[in-house]
């Protein structure tokens, strides 16, 4: 395949990143209200939104070694279809047990298709350009979707938009079809790292620590954020743009802030500063909410977000064992963080539900974020010494 061809692929797989994003958060962040209506409780919502966001990362060891023997597209096209299976239980009043079953499969679907186009990527081309540009389709969506999702709720049901949604899923499948990609390859992007270095199977844990309990405190997001928006405004649709602002901020404000800067600061320190903006964000829910809280813990969540995310992954590389690679290490540790993140989202659920009120989740929340400080100082001691 030549130069161009490449590059085109490269683009129509930006492109599905950001349609894919737009058809997820148009849905998305009405779930919490279209379960509530159907007569879920709290602390049930919580266990169907952590099954529904967690689960593909509990299996995506098994996905990447599928994605590794029988190529992107098949994985991609796939997980796509399972998603789209998955998210129609939101059309019917059904069992929690069923809305569990059928979120696993979206959430295994959803977790298929983001690694088999991402796979297929850096593949196509390993530019900082198109790396930092997937990261720009991915927020595009999330800022277009939340938009859009909160538009069509003024004047469509619930159902017309979830049928959107479902929609551009399967025209998402029809182009990925038609969409050139590599062969299948058994060779892993570990092979572009240096396979010398000894196995530092420490780091490699205290990060995956770290990273565990980020996904913890990030599980809670879904949960907080509909009904922080809906006590503080009293419309439903305000979550939407709450999710909007967020991934406008990550967006404007994570290549400034990580990249440039922060350029001469420790991955250590930036990940320190992030879990100690966490911790002040979540004081923001004792007070009674109101039209301040949202945009507090909007912006504090976002900041703390943009600086973590991108430098755990930065950390995961530079720590994975030569014997695992960095494509294992990376669907290890979202495995182990899979657990965590459904795990603190149906406590975090039962919690608000339990004490009737927003502030349990920051009570759940702080300490962790405590937690996460205090090894992230330990390690930078380790890594001083040695």
């Amino acid at each position: 395949m030549n130069k161009g061809d490449t590059k085109l692929t490269a683009y129509v797989l930006l492109i599905a990143i950001m349609i894919s994003g737009i058809a997820t958060f148009m849905i998305y962040p009405l779930l919490v209200f279209r379960l509530l209506d159907i007569g879920f409780n709290v602390s049930e919502i919580g266990l169907i939104l952590g099954v529904l966001s967690g689960t593909g990362r509990l299996c995506s060891f098994a996905t990447g070694s599928a994605n590794n023997k029988f190529g992107s597209k098949l994985t991609v096209c796939i997980g796509i279809l399972l998603r789209v299976i998955g998210i129609s239980i939101f059309a019917f009043e059904s069992t929690l047990i069923l809305y569990v079953g059928f979120a696993v499969l979206a959430s295994i679907g959803s977790s298929a298709s983001a690694l088999g186009i991402k796979t297929e990527l850096l593949r196509q081309s390993a530019e900082r350009k198109f790396i930092t540009m997937r990261s720009m389709a991915i927020n595009s969506g999330a800022i277009v979707g939340p938009a859009l999702g909160a538009a069509l709720y003024h004047f469509l049901s619930f159902h017309v938009i979830l049928y959107s949604s479902i929609g551009a899923y399967l025209l998402l499948v029809c182009t990925m079809s038609v969409t050139h990609f590599s062969a299948p390859e058994g060779a892993t992007l570990a092979k572009k790292y240096d396979n010398k270095k000894p196995n530092n199977y420490s780091g490699f844990i205290h990060i995956t620590i770290i990273a565990s309990i980020y996904w913890a405190i990030y599980s809670q997001w879904p949960i907080i954020v509909p009904l922080i928006s809906e006590q503080a405004f009293g419309h439903k649709e305000a979550s939407n743009i709450v999710y909007m602002v967020n991934a406008i901020i990550v967006l404007v404000l994570q290549y400034p802030l990580v990249v440039i800067a922060l350029k001469s600061v420790r991955d250590s320190k930036i990940l320190l500063l992030g879990f100690l903006i966490f911790f002040a964000t979540f004081w923001t829910l004792f007070p009674v909410p109101s039209f301040l809280t949202v945009p507090l813990f909007c912006v504090g969540f976002s900041i703390a977000e943009l600086l973590i995310s991108p430098t755990l992954d930065s950390q995961t590389a530079k720590v994975a064992p030569s014997s695992f690679g960095l494509t294992k290490s990376y669907g290890l540790q979202d495995t182990i963080t899979g657990f965590f993140s459904i795990g603190t989202s149906s406590i975090g659920g039962w919690t608000i539900e339990h004490f009737e009120s927003l502030s349990a989740s920051a009570a759940l929340c702080l300490p962790l974020s405590v937690i996460a400080a205090c090894l992230i100082v330990l390690r930078m001691k380790n890594v001083e010494k040695d």
